[in-house]
């Protein structure tokens, strides 16, 4: 038990605190008692003040409390009795007013009438607490409680309101620190954001412009080049992923509104470096050994690259096919900027899933198609335009390519029209399952002579029946067909080189009108045909051997030129590789969905001649109404012009200008004209004008096409008008396809 009596005991400094406060007392304040009549001190060797005691404090007391107050810093002020403290100080040699023997003893010393003391320091919280005891203030006149008169009560209790006032300010300070915190937190984030925006701003340019590279590098078949770049591009976008992680992006995400966007703008990042990690650098580490020297190798293709390259794609498709469903399912961003840059995105994501799923359904079926599952064997046709057919051309030379595991071999060519050379004779009566439908439309020609079977439009349909004919006369197996017209082997031999023929040079320049007029008056008729094989094969077998050096951007501008021109078909016997001809675009079939409507314009000769060199086609759409059964009704107008002028007429041979005895002059061309409506549409109106044998309405396989022939003197044209109505299910816009011509080459508009 701590000993009380300190009379000798030095006093510690008490460390001074907030909001506890001695009142100034007067001496005549010491003497007085509280109203239940207690005493108002203890006597002077009492160790503690009693529990019910209430008195006022000596001058000699505040002093030596005061004195305490302002020395004391070490330890709390001891919880002991006034009196105990106040011998201390007089101990420490500071002289009271009045004896220190008691505190009884000092309030009956004191006269009533004592001058008011000066105000003192203010006591320690913990003797306020300790006596809890209201002291009177100085200043009053009788200071006593319950006196009524100018009272002013400095006791526990009366201190509340400023400890309030201390707690709202500490709350107010912490708010306010809270606050700072946030400002300078919002501050340091919106800095660090900055700084991400303005770097990443600055790697966007750079990661277009590795991505454009880095198609150069694979069209150029540079593999080095591929891998690095795209491992440049994966390392740059993984580079924006990391920043966008940061702790200011994630808190930027939770802002109401702009944090939606946030939110979409990291997920895109985060999907594009998935897409680059799992599917960019597998899919070019495959593609930077895809190069045509590579691929193709002594005439012979590299199937195993090719699986390899299929395999691979398989594999990433996945991933492709997650991140684009993902990017496509993003809301839709609030502010303009992110929505327009969010969209393109999209429509990119969605355009590489779409590659990446239609090459993964035709690459499968490339090696087989190649001859890695046995010996393949195609019929490689030279269509000639001079002499039109719906698909494009007089079929006047065949051959066939056999394919061992990608290795390539070519037979020789012979004319198709002439029996005596070893080609292809005439049947005395329609066979090959022809129906009466299609007589009815195209004659029954198309079962008899196979030349004449690309009269039917539907180029699948009319190479099978070409195909069975090949067959019953010569046997073996055919796989499918290939045809090419002389326009396409002229952009082929731009990228190949040039053949040498009979001492004549056939080359990118030259090819089609030699092949389509020159030849006519080069060469008899006997040798015609001779020089127009000898040049199928020559320039087949130049493609092969040198397509090697020639770079993937050139062929690929060949086969973007050629095929939506119709210059280069193919037909499969095989129900599903014929699909993947369909994919690609090369199959010259009908269009059957009525969702994307086709128009078609197809024209016939049947002049028997190769006036053809001098017509024209076109086909143009004036005004589109669209109807209340969402259908949509085109207006539109086609043209056949005939540029043969008499005077260049006269100087033709009669091989050229045609042997037909409905002709009307030597410049008089015949054409049988099919116009084709949209699956589900109709074609209606049509007005002719110009010299028309009688056209009209018919169906095939269950759609509609207008049917006439027609006949064209030199210099003037024959035109079509007529309206053109869609599926109601068609949503996109109608698109026309037309027999090709040699207008281009010969300088026709």
């Amino acid at each position: 038990m701590r000993n009380t009596d300190l009379t000798n005991e030095q006093l510690e400094p008490i460390a001074p605190r907030r909001g506890n406060h001695f009142s100034s007392r007067s001496d005549s304040a010491a003497t007085a008692a509280d109203p239940a009549g207690h005493a108002a001190g203890v006597s002077a060797g009492s160790a503690a003040p009693q529990p019910s005691a209430r008195r006022a404090a000596s001058p000699s007391e505040t002093a030596e409390y005061a004195s305490a107050y302002f020395q004391s810093a070490q330890r709390k002020a001891p919880q002991t009795a006034p009196a105990a403290r106040g011998t201390s100080a007089a101990a420490s040699g500071y002289t009271p007013t009045a004896p220190s023997a008691g505190r009884a003893a000092a309030s009956q010393a004191q006269p009533a009438a004592q001058a008011p003391r000066p105000q003192q320091a203010a006591q320690p919280a913990q003797a306020a607490r300790a006596s809890q005891t209201p002291l009177p203030s100085s200043g009053g006149n009788g200071g006593g409680r319950g006196t009524g008169h100018n009272t002013h009560h400095s006791s526990y209790y009366d201190q509340q309101p400023p400890r309030k006032r201390g707690r709202g300010k500490l709350i107010a300070g912490i708010v306010g620190a809270v606050l700072a915190v946030i400002v300078v937190l919002g501050g340091v984030c919106g800095f660090l954001m900055l700084r991400d925006y303005q770097e990443i701003n600055t790697q966007v340019p750079n990661l277009m412009e590795e991505a454009g590279s880095l198609k150069d590098a694979v069209m150029a078949g540079d593999g080095e080049t591929v891998r690095n770049t795209a491992a440049e591009i994966a390392g740059q976008v993984s580079d924006i992923h990391n920043r966008l992680e940061g702790i200011p992006w994630k808190l930027a995400s939770f802002v109401p509104v702009v944090g939606s966007d946030v939110s979409t703008v990291r997920t895109v990042v985060a999907e594009a470096d998935r897409l680059c990690q799992y599917a960019l650098i597998p899919a070019c580490d495959s593609l930077g050994d895809l190069n045509l020297s590579n691929l193709m190798t002594d005439g012979a293709i590299n199937v195993g690259l090719l699986q390899s390259l299929a395999d691979t794609l398989q594999s990433v498709a996945p991933v492709v096919e997650q991140s684009a469903e993902t990017i496509a399912d993003l809301p839709e961003p609030n502010i303009g900027k992110v929505r327009e840059v969010v969209t393109k995105v999209q429509g990119v994501f969605e355009k590489a899933n779409s590659a990446v799923t239609a090459i993964n359904e035709i690459a499968p079926y490339l090696p087989q198609m190649l001859g890695a599952d046995g010996v393949r064997h195609y019929l490689l046709v030279a269509q000639n335009n001079v002499e039109l057919r719906s698909t494009g051309g007089f079929p006047g030379s065949v051959g066939v390519m056999s394919v061992s595991n990608g290795a390539i071999s070519l037979g020789d060519f012979v004319g198709v029209g002439r029996t005596a050379d070893g080609g292809l004779h005439w049947y005395d009566q329609a066979g090959f399952g022809v129906t009466s439908e299609e007589i009815a439309i195209f004659g029954d020609r198309v079962g008899k002579i196979p030349a004449d079977t690309p009269f039917i439009y539907d180029f699948p349909r009319a190479y099978s029946l070409f195909t069975q004919m090949y067959l019953d006369q010569k046997g073996g197996s055919i796989d499918g067909v290939i045809a090419i017209d002389p326009v396409f082997l002229q952009y082929m031999l731009q990228i190949t080189g040039s053949v040498d023929v009979n001492g004549v040079a056939v080359d990118g320049d030259n090819a089609a009108s030699l092949l389509m007029h020159d030849a006519y008056n080069l060469f008899d008729t006997d040798t015609q045909d001779a020089f127009f094989s000898a040049v199928a094969g020559a320039a087949f077998n130049n493609m092969m051997s040198n397509l090697g050096n020639v770079s993937l951007t050139d062929l690929l501008g060949v086969l973007e030129r050629g095929i939506p021109e119709g210059r280069f078909r193919v037909w499969m016997a095989n129900e599903d590789e014929e699909k993947v001809i369909e994919k690609l675009g090369m199959s010259g079939a009908v269009e059957t969905d009525p969702t994307t409507p086709q128009l078609g314009f197809y024209v016939a000769d049947d002049t028997a001649s190769k006036i053809s060199w001098y017509i024209s086609l076109n086909t143009t759409i004036n005004s589109s109404t669209k109807n209340a059964d969402g259908s949509t009704t085109y207006n539109v107008t086609s043209t056949i012009t005939n540029n043969l002028t008499p005077a260049e007429a006269a100087n033709q041979d009669q091989y050229i200008t045609g042997y037909s005895t409905m002709k009307r002059d030597v410049t008089d061309m015949l054409n049988r004209v099919y116009i084709t409506a949209p699956v589900g549409g109709t074609i209606s109106d049509v007005t002719v004008d110009g010299y028309s044998n009688g056209g009209g309405l018919a169906t095939y396989n269950g759609n509609q096409v207008y049917v006439d022939f027609v006949q064209t003197l030199g210099g003037a044209t024959t035109t079509f008008t007529y309206n053109v109505t869609t599926s109601a299910e068609a949503t996109e816009e109608l698109t026309i396809v037309q027999t090709p011509t040699a207008q281009g080459v010969a300088g026709w508009q």
